[in-house]
């Protein structure tokens, strides 16, 4: 009796990590959420989403890159040019930033300002910048002309209390704040008082 014996070959297969996105929510300084579609612009190569929530392009040519975020709850982004080469070859990883829009889920007792900026004829204005003067704190319009402007912890130094409430700090230690909104080249300027730890609703209109 003969015995046949098979040989069966085994490819080996090895994955190289050319870079890794990590993705941050400005707001909670965490990991983003909800649905997040995150490719190469111009090419067609998605990433794998790993456990630690890292977005991973494997086995990519030498080249450069850049990396099209697109989101459910966020503004679109898109990184700088991303050259694999000269990140760190023990950590390369690439961190983006993401500004949540009006739609986003904020937390109840979060400290906001939600509002609409319109034109001189009532009609909404996407695209225009929105900031608060006193503070580090900007966003955009959406294309419904819609805005939301987030605060994290508030420190002593960023409020005012009066009558055992508590209010984002103007200049000279007052409760007004000045909220500017810029589009081709026209700033209007709004007073507004902001409650901790509430909502505050506002129009912008030229």
């Amino acid at each position: 009796m003969t015995t046949k014996t098979t040989k069966i070959l085994l490819e080996r297969h090895t994955a190289k990590l050319s870079f890794a996105v990590s993705l941050i929510d400005d707001y909670s300084g965490d990991a983003s959420i909800g649905r997040i579609d995150v490719r190469l612009k111009g090419r067609d190569k998605k990433p794998v989403k790993n456990p630690s929530s890292y977005y991973t392009f494997l086995n990519l040519p030498d080249d450069t890159y850049t990396v099209r975020v697109r989101s459910d709850h966020y503004f679109d982004e898109d990184s700088g040019i991303i050259e694999p080469a000269k990140l760190d070859p023990i950590e390369p990883v690439v961190e983006m930033i993401l500004k949540p829009k009006p739609t986003y889920p904020f937390p109840p007792g979060a400290t906001l300002i939600r509002g609409m900026v319109r034109d001189s004829a009532g009609k909404a204005v996407s695209g225009a910048r929105v900031m608060v003067r006193e503070m580090c704190v900007e966003s955009s319009t959406t294309e419904k002309g819609e805005f939301v402007l987030y605060f994290g912890s508030l420190t002593e130094d960023e409020i005012v209390r009066e009558d055992g409430k508590m209010f984002l700090k103007g200049d000279n230690n007052c409760k007004i704040i000045h909220l500017e909104a810029e589009y081709s080249g026209l700033t209007k300027t709004t007073e507004l008082q902001v409650k901790e730890g509430g909502t505050t609703s506002v129009i912008i209109q030229w």
